[in-house]
């Protein structure tokens, strides 16, 4: 197997020749909680992208956990002049009370750089029911925009609802606060159930987890995310370098699926 450093060194050079797409990559310098703090973010970018990544999706905490349209602000701001970076803004039911103002809402972002959306039915004080959420799920179908979830903050059943009344809308579930190891006959039933169910991978840490997806649904919706900075993102990267599935495979989860699904 050789030594500590020699796979080491082999892990680096293996991530440093893959295209990596960060599903979750976040601005939060407001969060003194981050695995390393910035309130540069040229300097995160920079730190980030030292982890061999190409490219990725970020939301500000301000979008998140204070006010949508303020945060979306930011993060379009944020990706002026970062190549293959994008953003991914949080949406919230009243800006689809009039429903051609909301899709219009939508669209600048788009020309500005967004390419997938957020809800948050928790930190917002909203249902995931379709009279609360259907006009922005409407909108977001229509224009091929990703949806992305916490399964902590919107919950298995709704993702259930959202996935059949929107097949056409693909759901990107992510981990928060709780490893998705918890929930892996939820995630993987959906999966089975919906082809526009995907998986982000920052909380895939489950013994043989990939082999098992792989084998299970195959390889085509799993989406990397590091949760950068909260988390160092060699703790996403190297479970998906170690499992034991095909090249082609690995790939794919790290970069292929996610441009695919978000265009870029």
């Amino acid at each position: 197997m050789g030594s500590i450093q020699e796979r080491t060194d082999h892990y680096k050079q293996t991530i440093a020749g893959m295209d990596i797409f960060d599903t979750a990559l976040w601005w939060a310098p407001q969060n003194v909680d981050t695995f390393v703090p910035y309130t540069d973010w040229k300097a995160q970018v920079e730190a980030w992208r030292a982890f061999g990544m190409k490219g990725g999706l970020v939301t500000t905490q301000t979008s998140a956990k204070y006010d949508a349209a303020l945060g979306n602000d930011e993060a379009v701001r944020l990706i002026q002049g970062c190549d293959d970076i994008y953003a991914c803004v949080v949406l919230t039911p009243e800006m689809f009370w009039d429903a051609r103002a909301g899709r219009q809402y939508v669209e600048d972002l788009r020309k500005k750089g967004a390419v997938a959306a957020r809800i948050f039915p928790g930190e917002y004080l909203h249902s995931t029911r379709e009279y609360a959420i259907g006009p922005m799920l409407d909108v977001l179908e229509a224009l091929n925009m990703p949806l992305l979830v916490w399964h902590i903050d919107t919950g298995w059943d709704a993702m259930d609802r959202i996935c059949a009344d929107h097949p056409k809308l693909k759901l990107v579930v992510e981990s928060r606060d709780r490893k998705l190891l918890y929930h892996m006959r939820d995630y993987v039933s959906l999966m089975r159930r919906h082809e526009n169910f995907y998986v982000e991978t920052h909380n895939l840490v489950l013994f043989r987890e990939y082999e098992n997806i792989c084998g299970l649904v195959g390889d085509e919706r799993l989406l990397y995310g590091s949760f950068f900075p909260y988390m160092n993102a060699d703790f996403s990267l190297y479970p998906i370098y170690a499992a034991e599935i095909p090249e082609a495979s690995k790939r794919k989860i790290f970069a292929q699926n996610a441009r695919r699904i978000f265009g870029v």
